[in-house]
């Protein structure tokens, strides 16, 4: 996405001079914390206040009093789009993010063509704008919600993230999917999923798979629902309506082409709130941004200008 498309962006306030580099502990002696310290050391250079911070209740008090104080200009999360959406959920809403990628898909970071090496999130942090990017919020049954920056996903692709989170040792690479793929698509069994909503009345759509998009792009750069977008207050509904291993496979592969809008048994549709529920699997699992997230049934609405993102400047 050209981020001139954004319907509005404003500029950095020039007097605030605080930086929080946000920094996995686990990752302190790699690589991420490397390319963290070098931002550190030219952000000050810069006349900066930056500091590379670990601990999380740490980079949350410290954002607050600089959020209260007028001096933060932004935390920076270093990570891929899990750290993201942790950030989007623990900071001060008036905290504005900025996005330093290292996980493995990067899908936000895609999305919105931000830069990867540090000398140029140095320049984001100096010169970039703040857009005010809609999130989506997911509420389970007892209440618990929690803030996602991208999607949320019911089915089988829930259930692999969950395999995965389950059985997770380290780091993360696209090769650490292949046997949680493997364990829970041999066992499937593709409950229908029953998505309503109060802006069509009394229809009940049914999917096997679900995927609830808040901006237009998924692993691979695979584009679901190509009409959402940042700024719109929508939420784009992918749904998948026939079961089965086979039928999975032809999915993926239409939505690689991008071809799956094509066909009958798949719905796009676009909302601002609806609920799932499954009376085959009640409790079938959830995740948000690539992360495991509790099970049905479940609210989703999106919450406009949410997530204040650093930008590159027009």
């Amino acid at each position: 996405m050209n981020t001139s498309n954004l319907d509005d962006t404003q500029p950095l306030n020039d007097n605030a001079k605080k930086v929080i580099i946000s920094l996995n502990p686990n990752a302190g002696s790699g690589p991420s914390g490397q390319v963290a310290k070098r931002l550190c050391e030219i952000l000050n250079s810069k006349g900066f206040e930056a500091e590379v911070e670990t601990d999380l209740k740490t980079i949350i008090s410290k954002a607050k009093t600089a959020v209260d104080d007028g001096s933060l200009r932004c935390v920076v999360g270093v990570g891929g789009d899990g750290t993201q959406t942790l950030m989007l959920n623990q900071l001060p809403p008036e905290t504005n993010l900025c996005v330093f990628p290292q996980g493995t898909e990067n899908v936000l970071a895609k999305y919105f063509q931000l830069p990867q090496s540090p000398e140029q999130v140095a320049e984001l942090v100096t010169k970039g704008r703040v857009a005010q990017i809609d999130a989506g919020r997911i509420t389970e049954a007892n209440g618990e919600s929690k803030l996602f920056c991208l999607m949320v996903g019911c089915g089988v692709d829930a259930a692999i993230v969950h395999q995965l989170a389950a059985n997770r040792k380290g780091h993360i690479t696209k090769l650490s999917y292949l046997r949680p793929i493997w364990t829970v698509i041999k066992k499937y069994n593709y409950p229908k999923l029953l998505i309503s909503s109060d802006e069509w009345d009394d229809e009940i759509l049914d999917a096997r798979v679900l995927f609830i998009m808040n901006i237009n792009r998924y692993a691979l750069g695979i584009s679901m629902t190509p009409d959402i977008k940042p700024q719109d207050g929508k939420l784009g509904i992918c749904a998948f309506r026939k079961p089965g291993l086979f039928h999975m496979l032809r999915y993926f592969l239409l939505l690689l082409i991008n071809q799956h809008h094509k066909r009958k048994d798949c719905v796009i549709r676009y909302v601002s709130s609806l609920t799932v529920k499954s009376a085959e699997m009640p409790n079938a699992p959830t995740q948000i941004d690539g992360d495991p997230c509790g099970t049905l049934p479940i609210t989703i609405e999106t919450v406009p200008q949410r997530l204040r993102l650093i930008v590159p400047g027009a």
